[in-house]
């Protein structure tokens, strides 16, 4: 994988000072890694993944006060960190406040996502925790895919304090997820998160991928329900989302205007992505098909 050459900025925000880390460890002991600190794989049994630490000027793997999560590639679906980190600065440039994360490789040179935990900070030698919990915890219920957008509008309404930003955030979110193939945008991508202050907020967006690109099969265009449909959704069906939020019919137009206006620097970037030149190509038919049902 081509190393990426991030600027200072985008450093100091991931990693505190305007380094980039090196990973020791290889793919093939990522999941021995992964057991020997949790006891188990996670993310669904499909990807590995290890909570690590800055250490010096390398990410380490740690069983607990890990500031990062490291995401390394699987057998089982190809290119998925190349896939989120797309997936994400693409989330970034439509404007969504998305967690901080980088793509980096590890020691064999395999590619790996990493990204900042927004949940934990350092103060002083001590790693702080902040109250998370996402959907799935909050709704209850042993399956993460039932339910609906409106479900999570409704704890939106019920536990945050800036109820119509957050409501404007999920608009934006459900719109994007839609853009991109995300259909496993289930009830474990949201999460509401208490802030230094108290107030309750939508988390900063994460797990931005494209699953349709790595599951052409999918049917479902949403995981989770919208409008009562998860699939042949169209334009009306994200207006009728956004006046059920009580959001208004102006904004709502706004942003799905906006999104629409992005295509071109969307499928600039995707081409300019790390992912195989097929797997551009194909996210790029998905991106274009998906954009057209907005217009």
């Amino acid at each position: 994988m081509a190393t990426i050459n991030y600027d200072d900025k985008t450093l100091r925000a991931m990693f505190g000072k305007p380094i980039q880390p090196t990973i020791p460890i290889s793919l093939n002991e990522i999941s021995l890694e992964a057991q020997k600190l949790a006891g188990k794989l996670s993310i669904s049994g499909v990807q590995p993944k290890l909570s690590v630490r800055l250490d010096g000027e390398k990410l380490i793997p740690v069983e607990k006060d890990g500031l990062y999560i490291l995401k390394p590639q699987t057998q089982d679906f190809s290119e998925l960190p190349q896939n989120e980190h797309l997936c994400m600065q693409m989330g970034k440039r439509f404007g969504l406040n998305t967690a901080q994360f980088v793509l980096l490789e590890l020691s064999d040179g395999s590619p790996a996502y990493v990204v900042k935990r927004f949940d934990r900070f350092k103060k002083g030698r001590r790693v702080e925790k902040l109250a998370c919990e996402d959907m799935h915890q909050i709704l209850g219920g042993p399956d993460k895919y039932a339910g609906s957008h409106e479900q999570i509008a409704k704890v939106i309404r019920e536990h945050c304090r800036f109820v119509p930003l957050e409501l404007q955030r999920l608009f934006e979110m459900t719109i994007f997820n839609f853009a991109i193939g995300n259909g496993d945008a289930h009830r474990k991508n949201f999460s509401l998160l208490t802030n230094e202050d108290g107030t309750i907020a939508l988390s900063p967006a994460y797990d931005l991928v494209s699953s349709r690109l790595v599951i052409p099969e999918e049917h479902e265009e949403l995981a989770l329900s919208l409008n009562g449909k998860h699939r042949r959704l169209r334009r009306a069906d994200f207006l009728t989302f956004a006046n059920h939020m009580g959001i208004g019919i102006s904004y709502a137009e706004g942003r799905i205007t906006d999104l629409l206006s992005q295509c071109d620097g969307f499928l600039q970037m995707i081409g300019n992505s790390m992912l195989t030149v097929e797997l551009r190509d194909r996210l790029k038919d998905i991106l274009t098909e998906r954009l057209s049902h907005l217009e």
